[in-house]
């Protein structure tokens, strides 16, 4: 048996004998939909631009004009990606009963659009356009559609505030509910399986170091290492969509046999 393939059934193992699995995923969830990454050398989306320039809230109030063009060209990206093997392994896995919810660093919802049940958003959706005064949700198109007719400040219909995309930019705090929400979730948890994440951004990377103080498995596929590598059960540095399916297959395979 190959190393590779050692891995492989060793991680569906894992998985059969946890209880409650949540996996963590990150931008390396869905580089494989065409969707790049922020923090891999020479192809991460921050090594061509700065994100306090065009991705902080401050930049975003004091000119929301200079902001405009790399979200539309980011917002295109994303809208025109589908979900890969990855997105369709976790839903299959969930399928299978192995699988209690995704908290996704992610704002793209290819998780949803694989039709993955109880995804967590923790950075937001860029599906959705928030009003910064009123706080009225719109769908993402509202802002697009004003953005593309020339309006470079983009405002709400009901109290004429700025709207922006319903995402966490640098310098905003993430939601008190959605991290109560993610609190939960771990708090349940037997095993967290990240996919795609660097584990760099807090306090998201807290997430697995209190995974492990609890007494939690951990188990990670992410092309690159991580600080906790050393505390996972299983760690595969490879793409995501190359390593997921055949480990549920090998996890559907396991609990036919039982």
């Amino acid at each position: 048996m190959s190393a590779r393939k050692e891995q492989i059934e060793r991680l569906a193992e894992v998985i059969v004998n946890s209880e409650t699995v949540v996996a963590l995923t990150g931008a390396g969830m869905s580089t494989e939909s065409g969707i790049p990454d922020f923090r891999s050398p020479n192809t991460g989306i921050w090594t061509k631009v700065d994100p306090g320039e065009v991705a902080s809230i401050q930049s975003f109030i004091a000119n929301p004009e200079k902001n405009m063009n790399f979200l539309l060209e980011l917002g295109m990206t994303i809208f025109k990606a589908k979900p890969n093997k990855g997105h369709k392994a976790l839903t299959k896995l969930q399928k299978l009963g192995k699988l209690e919810g995704v908290l996704t660093q992610n704002i793209d919802g290819l998780h949803q659009r694989a039709r993955t049940d109880n995804v967590l958003e923790l950075h937001g959706t860029a599906n959705e356009a928030k009003c910064m005064r009123c706080h009225e949700i719109y769908p993402i198109t509202t802002f697009v559609n004003q953005v593309l007719k020339g309006d470079s400040q983009p405002s709400c219909s009901k109290c004429g505030g700025l709207l922006k995309p319903n995402t966490i930019f640098y310098g905003e705090a993430l939601e008190s509910e959605v991290l109560r929400k993610a609190d939960e979730m771990i708090g349940i948890c037997d095993l967290v399986l990240v996919l795609g994440s660097s584990l760099l951004v807090y306090p998201v990377a807290f997430y697995p170091q209190k995974v492990v103080a609890t007494g939690a498995k951990l188990a990670i596929i992410n092309i690159q290492p991580t600080n906790m590598d050393s505390h996972a059960e299983v760690v595969i540095h490879e793409k995501i969509g190359r390593i997921l399916p055949a480990v549920v297959e090998t996890v559907a395979e396991r609990l036919e046999s039982r």
